[in-house]
Parts: structure tokens; C-alpha cells; sequence
């Protein structure tokens, strides 16, 4: 059953009114007076309970009639009370700062509990006992702490303690709370500490020692002077002091420079790869606009220590430089994705070819210059459209899952409101608009949502094991001879939702909500599995390793959670929860594989092998044991499935590292300056076309898929020094030696790499990947 609901009710409305608003029937009505509970002379409120439909019904008659009681008396006069307030009882104790008393408007208690019916009792300094109060009369007032970093409001005009030389929009640090519970705060251009009222500032995010920052577009001017820089230049923050004060680092400046915390902006956290656009707020790119507009997407190629970036644009044969503080992120196109050109658009930037506004295509390649490469229904070859004038259409058919989206907070409709946070919902149409209309297996009939307000959520089907969700009060149409921590199968889904269970011990099948239970993770005999890096070890099984499900456990003829998995070289079977399990991919006979370059000492022994050793998978144990068979051993080769990766012959894609196969002596597009040992990276493709970017070409480099060979790419973190027998490195030696070692701390889209080696100090030293080779000592 659903909780009855509490209806507040002003005496400047009658009686009378609830019952014509309710259609005439006051039946199942609970009257009563709450003493205590006044506005003023005459205007005593009394409360009404009702069911889960009244309450809907009257919610719905006052929300759209927005009615309020008058006549409320000066005391109270911040409280101009609703006719009706909704609120859901609850027992919980929670902490709230309310401005509100029954003697001054200006006073601020704390929320000590809430009485099943609703009312607040609220704590006010001086008071001997709790101060009742309607929910509807109170507001809430931030709650700050010292060292709290805030912004006085913008919108400020009047301080109650006076602006003097303040200026609204500010950024200070909370220095002091007094005992009237007003602020004082240290601003970095003021000597003595402002006094404030809570009210008057919000919170804001701190700024933090090694952000990166720069001045905002929106300040014209820096309250501390520029000091040679401008809104392009890029720093980390040093030091601050406790006033906010920001000591900031900027690169070629000789002393440090400071700046006021609110006319500096931090900066998104860029990396090769990131799709961005120019921010709206940015007049001017750093280097000028060229053929780039406010609408044109592309990915990162390339970031200098100094703030410049390099950005691809599809229709751009040359890298866009500007400044980190010219542009921002946007989300990724993703394969599989959807799209179609945006009706704005009348001539896209790579034409149409011979399609029309109309054309809907779906991504099945991504350039890395960002061109999408769209499949379009009827068509051989690929469309390519520019990122900026595509437009993802949404991603849900019908029969989805879906829930609102945490990230909007508030409930993006009145409808959310009566299904809640936690409540599923099916598609049931889709939309030319982008709107899904929706249902769920406790709201009779359906309703309309836009799609960015849902997300997809796995479904249940038939055969899940379940169980009901953690923090589970109540499920929505009551226990039913159910208890939390009942297990059982789904054996039915409604088109609404609604699912049907079979419950351990309990006859016949149970309705409930999909929203009450999670998936119990349930495994089948013979299933792969490995132990989560969370688990405990068990004799000679670790984290991570893999083995074959053997059994479930059952108690009285019930599931009890428990699995039983075979490991190699265990004789006993491991016992254990399916929390501590995870399924992975199952290892088949005739699968090439080899040692993982994880693994130093295989647990069976090398037996004449080593980590360039690729063998076939010739017999599989039931506890998971391989026997491999490779063609130069003399020796019978046993692994353990966890230390093995399978060799995969797959064809080459965008963003592999690839070198020339050492077969080819004469590539069809010539040699150019690219030779056996250069590295490169595949940068778009077309049937058995490759462009390929080399850090040393300026142009991309043309050639045959099947005269290419996919290699390991270089990956921030990796150890790495100067290979042996190297006489000059492309771009010189520097300080470093063929002894010197260091860590890749870039890689640009090109293969470029940025190395940080050991006692060095500066910028980073800058390398052709095929100068370079991993350290493995």
C-alpha cells in the first residue's frame, strides 16, 4: 500500500472547497487539529489524510490552481502559505537550516525531526524545547562552515551589513561564523574581513593547488594587473593564500603571477583524442578563425607545454593551432550512432553525395580526423559528413528500459514526479520529434517524455534470478508473504513491466514492480568465470584467476548464493558467493594464444618456451587446465587460462600503430621519406587504401592495407629509453644518452611522443616512436 499523504490546509479556505475540488466525497477523510500550528489570529491549520488517487487528483486540481491563503500576520509575513502543500511523511532525522521563527523572520533553526504527519520541529538558539512549523512557511538557508569557499551573488544590490567595497560576484574564503549564525569572509582585495549574511553569498567549487587556469573572457580587465599576459595565457596554480589569493605558474615567465579567484576560470583537463569545438564565449581563436567556425567539431592531435594544441578537422588537410583556452569539450560521435544532417544546415562541409536532408545513416567508421563514415541503407559506399553538421538521432527503440537520468536532479516532468527516481519505464513509440511515449506497469496509460531526459537501462526477462533491492522499504504492492531477503525467478514480463516471480517457498506466482528487485548474478555449470580483484585469495587462486563452474549451492531445496568453481591445480573446489565472481570470455580448442608480458614465471613452468611463443589450444581439463600445442616444441606446454591472451588476426582500423611489412620492398605508392623502422599511425581508410600519419610527414602517407603490420602502440606511463645502435635521433640527442631512461608522458595523434626522462627538468623531450623501444629491465 502506498503511504497516506498529508494535505495542509488554510481555514481561509473552507471546508467546502476540498470537498468540491475532491468531486463532493470526503470518505476515508481523517480530521484533526494541530495545536501549536497558527499563522496568526484565526488561521489555525488542520490536516487531512488521504489515499494515494485523492491526493493525485487534489494535487493536480492545485497545482494548476495555485491557490493561496491570506491573511497571514506580520510576524509571518516571509511565509505566505499554499492553499494545499503536498508532503510525504517521513521518520528520518536530518539536518536542515530553516530562516524562519515564531519571534523574528531573520532567525535560524535546525530541522531536529519530522513528525509523521509532516509537521517540522525546528531548534532555535535560546529555545527549551522543538518549535512546531508547516513545511510551507519555512525556507532553507545554506549551511557553511569555515574555510568554505563562496561567491557573493551576483544579483546582489543591498547588503544588510552594507556592500561597502565589495563588489558583487566576488569569490572569498568563509573565515569566521558568528554565534547570530552571519559570515565573515576574506576577499583578496579587501585588508579586513567583510560581514555578511548566509543568504547573500552561495557555495562554490575551491580552486585547487596545480589546477590549470586562465582569466576569464568575461574580464576585460583583472583586478590585479596583466603583467605582460593576456586571456590566452595558461598557468597552474602554486600556491593560495587564505584569502583566495591564486600564486600562479605560467610557462617563459621568469616570477610568479597573481590573480583575484574570480576572474579566473579553470580549464577542462584536455587530452590527445578529445573531441572540442570553439567556446561561444571566445571572440577570436589565438591564431584567428582561418576556414573554422562556432560550429565546427575536432578532435586533439597534438598539446604543447605552453597551452597550444593542434586540432584535425575532416575538412582541414593541416592541423588548426590555437589555445586550450579557445576551445571546449563535447560529447564523442560513437560507432553504431545514428545521425542525420542538422536541418540548419544547407551545403554540409564534405557535400552531399548525392544524399538529401532526409538521409539517415548509421556510423560505421570514425576518421581521426573525425570524419564520420555513415552506411546509409541502399547505398555500397559510405557517406562521409563533417561531426559539425551531424545531429545524433536517439538511440531508443521499441521495448527499451529506461529511467530518468540521475544527472537532472529534479524530475524532468510532473509525470517523473509520480513515478520517482528509481522507477522503470518501456518505450512504446518512438517519435519523429524525439519524444518516446512511455509505459509502466502501475500508471494506467501511457505518457510523453523527450529523450535526453532518459536513459536505457538492461532489462529484466524471463529465467533471471532475482532478489529484492538493497534499501528496499517496502515493494510497491506490499510483502505478500514475501520477505527481503527472498530469492526467486522471473517467469513472466508484462509489455508494461510488470513481472511475475516464483519465490522459493512461497506457493503461486508474486506480481511486483521491476523498480523493487536487482539481478541476482546467477551462473550455469560449465560457465567461465574469474575472481574479482576484491576477493580474497584462496590457497593457490589470486584475484584474477580464471576456472570453470562446477555447481550452485542449495539449502532445503533453496538457492543459498553460494557457487562452486573449479581452479587448475586445486583439488577441492572453491566455494564462494557469485559477488566475488565475474563471467569472461570462454577459451575453445584451436585458439592461437600466447603468455600474457604480465606474466614473468607461467605457474607450469616455460618448458622450452617464452613470451614470443604462439601456440593452439589442443585440450582444455575441466578445471580449466590448457595443453598447448606449438609447432617448435619437443615438450607437452601446460598453462593456466588466467595467464594467457588469445592472438587475434583481425584487420587494420583507424588509430592502429602500423610499420611496413618487411616483405615489401617496394610499397605501391612509393617510399616517400618512410622506410622499413618507421612507425606510424592509420589515420583513415578506404577499401584497401590506408592513410597513415608519421610524425616526421607533413602530409599523410598513402598505402596498402596488406602492406602494413599492426604493432603496439606507445601509451602514456610506458617506461621507455633510446634504442641501441640509434646514431642520431630524428630531432637530436639533447642531454640524454643511450643510457638515459624515462616515462611517455605524451602521444600525440601521430605518433609523436613526449618523454619525461630521470633527472631532467623543463619540457619534455620529444621522440620518433621508432627511435624508441619499452625498458625492460
Amino acid at each position: 500500500m502506498l503511504p497516506d499523504m498529508t494535505v495542509k490546509y488554510n481555514d481561509a479556505l473552507q471546508w467546502q472547497d476540498i470537498t468540491g475540488l475532491l468531486g463532493g466525497s470526503s470518505a476515508g477523510m481523517d480530521f484533526r487539529r494541530f495545536d501549536g500550528c497558527t499563522c496568526g489570529e484565526g488561521s489555525s491549520f488542520v490536516s487531512y489524510s488521504l489515499n494515494y488517487y485523492e491526493m493525485k487528483h487534489l494535487g493536480q486540481v492545485v497545482n494548476g490552481a495555485q491557490r493561496r491563503a491570506k491573511g497571514t500576520s506580520p510576524c509571518h509575513s516571509s511565509a505566505v502559505a499554499m492553499g494545499f502543500v503536498l508532503v510525504t511523511p517521513s521518520r528520518v532525522l536530518f539536518r536542515l537550516l530553516l530562516r524562519h521563527s515564531p519571534g523574528s523572520r531573520d532567525s535560524i533553526g535546525t530541522v531536529l525531526c519530522v513528525d509523521d504527519d509532516g509537521i517540522l520541529r525546528i531548534g532555535f538558539p535560546g529555545a527549551s524545547r522543538g518549535w512546531k512549523a508547516d513545511p510551507a512557511e519555512m525556507e532553507r538557508v545554506e549551511e557553511f562552515k569555515v574555510g568554505d569557499w563562496v561567491r557573493i551573488r551576483p544579483n546582489l544590490t543591498t547588503a544588510k551589513h552594507g556592500l561597502g567595497s565589495v563588489t558583487p560576484g566576488s569569490i572569498g574564503v568563509v573565515c569566521c561564523i558568528r554565534p547570530d549564525n552571519s559570515l565573515l569572509l576574506e576577499l583578496s582585495y579587501l585588508p579586513a574581513p567583510w560581514h555578511c549574511e548566509p543568504e547573500e553569498v552561495e557555495h562554490v567549487e575551491p580552486f585547487r593547488i596545480g589546477d590549470r587556469v586562465c582569466v576569464k573572457r568575461s574580464v576585460a580587465e583583472p583586478r590585479y594587473a596583466w603583467g605582460g599576459e593576456t586571456h590566452h595565457s595558461v598557468g597552474r596554480i602554486s600556491e593560495i593564500e587564505n584569502d583566495g589569493l591564486l600564486i600562479i605558474e605560467i610557462p617563459n615567465r621568469p616570477i610568479p603571477w597573481q590573480a583575484d579567484p574570480s576572474d579566473m576560470e579553470k580549464l577542462d583537463d584536455f587530452k590527445v583524442g578529445d573531441w572540442v569545438r570553439v567556446k561561444t564565449s571566445v571572440p577570436s581563436p589565438k591564431y584567428g578563425w582561418e576556414d573554422v567556425t562556432r560550429n565546427s567539431i575536432g578532435i586533439i592531435h597534438s598539446l604543447e607545454e605552453d597551452g597550444d594544441m593542434g586540432i584535425a578537422f575532416c575538412f582541414r588537410s593541416k592541423l588548426f593551432c590555437c589555445s586550450v583556452t579557445d576551445v571546449e569539450k563535447v560529447p564523442p560521435f560513437e560507432l553504431g550512432q545514428e545521425i542525420h544532417v542538422i536541418p540548419s544546415v544547407t551545403q554540409p562541409r564534405l557535400g552531399w553525395s548525392n544524399e538529401t536532408p532526409a538521409t539517415v545513416g548509421k556510423i560505421v567508421r570514425i576518421d581521426m580526423d573525425g570524419a564520420l563514415n555513415v552506411k546509409v541503407a541502399g547505398r555500397h559506399s559510405l557517406w562521409k559528413v563533417s561531426p559539425g553538421d551531424a545531429e545524433r538521432l536517439p538511440c531508443f527503440e521499441v521495448g527499451d528500459w529506461v529511467r530518468s537520468k540521475p544527472s537532472l536532479g529534479a524530475r524532468p516532468s510532473y509525470d517523473w514526479n509520480s513515478i520517482g527516481k528509481e522507477g522503470l519505464a518501456i518505450v512504446h513509440s518512438v517519435q519523429d520529434t524525439g519524444y518516446l511515449e512511455l509505459a509502466c506497469c502501475f500508471r494506467k496509460g501511457r505518457w510523453i517524455t523527450h529523450h535526453s531526459d532518459v536513459e536505457k537501462v538492461p532489462g529484466f526477462r524471463v529465467g533471471q534470478h532475482i532478489k529484492f533491492r538493497t534499501g528496499l522499504v517496502e515493494p510497491r504492492w506490499g510483502w505478500r508473504g514475501a520477505q527481503p531477503d527472498s530469492r526467486g525467478v522471473i517467469v513472466g514480463v508484462n509489455a508494461d513491466g510488470e513481472v511475475r516471480v516464483a519465490f522459493y517457498g512461497l506457493q503461486g506466482l508474486w506480481r511486483g514492480d521491476p523498480a523493487d528487485f536487482e539481478v541476482e548474478q546467477m551462473y550455469e555449470v560449465g560457465e567461465w568465470v574469474k575472481l574479482r580483484d576484491n576477493a580474497s585469495s584462496w590457497k593457490s587462486v589470486w584475484p584474477g584467476s580464471v576456472g570453470i563452474v562446477q555447481g550452485i549451492g542449495y539449502e532445503k531445496n533453496e538457492w543459498d548464493g553460494r557457487v562452486f568453481v573449479g581452479f587448475c591445480g586445486e583439488q577441492e573446489l572453491w566455494v564462494g558467493n557469485t559477488s566475488d565472481l565475474e563471467r569472461v570470455d570462454k577459451l575453445i580448442v584451436g585458439q592461437r594464444v600466447k603468455v600474457k608480458s604480465s606474466v614473468k614465471h607461467p605457474r607450469f613452468g616455460w618448458s622450452g618456451h617464452n613470451h614470443a611463443s604462439v601456440g593452439t589450444i589442443s585440450a582444455i581439463d575441466a578445471d580449466g587446465k590448457l595443453r598447448i600445442f606449438t609447432p617448435a616444441g619437443s615438450k607437452a606446454w601446460v598453462l593456466d587460462p588466467s595467464e594467457v591472451e588469445i592472438v587475434e588476426e583481425r584487420e587494420l582500423r583507424v588509430k592502429d600503430w602500423v610499420r611496413v611489412k618487411l616483405n615489401v620492398s617496394n610499397p605501391t605508392h612509393q617510399w616517400g621519406d618512410v622506410s622499413h623502422s618507421s612507425i606510424g599511425v592509420v589515420h583513415r581508410m578506404e577499401d584497401e587504401d590506408l592513410w597513415v600519419a608519421f610524425c616526421f610527414v607533413d602530409r599523410l602517407w598513402l598505402c596498402k592495407t596488406w602492406e602494413m603490420e599492426r604493432i603496439r602502440p606507445f601509451k602514456v606511463g610506458d617506461k621507455v629509453r633510446i634504442k641501441d645502435g640509434l646514431v642520431t635521433p630524428r630531432w637530436g640527442w639533447g642531454m640524454e644518452t643511450h643510457a638515459s631512461k624515462g616515462e611517455v608522458v605524451g602521444v600525440d595523434a601521430n605518433g609523436k611522443l613526449r618523454i619525461k626522462f630521470r633527472w631532467r627538468e623543463g619540457r619534455p623531450w620529444i621522440g620518433d616512436p621508432a627511435d624508441i623501444v619499452l625498458d625492460e629491465s
